[in-house]
């Protein structure tokens, strides 16, 4: 039978944690699972919390638990936990996030086992938010059917608690050259990108799961320029190896990030950091004219 590894990845998630993990204990299942935890040395309780709930994992639940001496940032402690798998399979719930459905691992690894040419199918998934405009609402629209990489990249239609791909992924070309930079600002997309170089990609439209949003999220909150700037880093390398359409669409997202931080930045002062921008806007230099088009186009 083959295996199911799950990865948790947590930082300050004392008041969240016990929500995910129960949310884990209570999947109905007839596989076995890896359980890989990676506490990147939350200064919080978090690993009180952890080491607490654990002692009620069900027995068909193997756990690695990691609390790293020192804090090494969100990608690097992914690169740490994709180490640490050996199963045939592959789900993913970060530390503030949680699953709603205890049938969702089940469905999702019979999916996969009834259809050897699919390598990822993923879900629906709900915000969950204290701010009440967005709780309850969808994280994005699925449907069910398959979707194209270029889908997958120019709309964020996958979270990641929706996932459950095929292990090879991690031996494919894509991943080995695209997911080897330790300052990336998300890994996601990336390893979504890098399944559909293996196999075909299936959406399920049921909601099996929920996306906390708040503003110690990762990617949730204000838009700031150290970020802006990773997230360039991170189109850049997607364009350059995927190509095509996809690299089209990296390139424009580089300039109109560049642009709108470059004028921002200028204004408050900080030249620096408009100068940053203002490379990329000259490396992407030939989307001045889909930019010029569209502000004439709308008037």
């Amino acid at each position: 039978m083959k295996t199911l590894s799950i990865i948790v990845l947590t930082y300050n998630h004392q008041d969240f944690i016990r929500q995910n993990l129960e949310g884990i204990f209570m999947q109905k299942v007839n596989f076995p699972i890896e359980l890989i935890i990676c506490d990147d040395c939350s200064p919080d309780n978090t690993d009180t919390a952890i080491r607490s709930l654990l002692q009620n994992a069900p027995p068909y639940i193997t756990v690695k638990y990691t609390r790293h001496e020192n804090n090494r940032g969100a990608t690097p402690n992914f690169y740490f936990a994709l180490q640490q798998v050996t199963g045939d399979y592959i789900a993913f719930c970060e530390g503030d996030d949680y699953w709603t459905h205890d049938g969702k691992l089940q469905a999702q690894y019979c999916f996969l086992e009834s259809h050897p040419e699919y390598a990822l199918v993923f879900h629906q998934a709900m915000n969950a938010s204290p701010y009440p405009e967005i709780n309850g609402s969808p994280f994005s629209s699925v449907e069910d059917r398959d979707y194209s990489p270029l889908e997958i990249y120019r709309h964020w239609v996958v979270h990641t608690a929706t996932v459950m791909m095929r292990a090879e992924v991690l031996k494919s070309t894509a991943f080995l050259n695209t997911l080897k930079d330790p300052n990336l600002q998300y890994f996601d997309t990336v390893l979504f990108l890098a399944a559909s170089t293996v196999g075909k990609i299936r959406g399920l439209k049921n909601c099996w799961s929920a996306y906390r949003r708040h503003d110690a999220g990762l990617s949730f909150g204000a838009v700031n320029y150290k970020r802006d700037l990773n997230h360039n880093r991170l189109d850049e390398i997607i364009g350059n190896f995927h190509g095509g359409k996809i690299k089209e669409h990296a390139d424009w997202q580089i300039f109109s990030r560049s642009r709108i931080d470059f004028i921002s930045a200028l204004k408050k002062g900080r030249t620096q950091t408009a100068l940053q921008n203002l490379k990329w806007i000259i490396k992407k230099h030939r989307n001045l004219r889909v930019y010029l088009f569209k502000k004439l186009k709308n008037g």
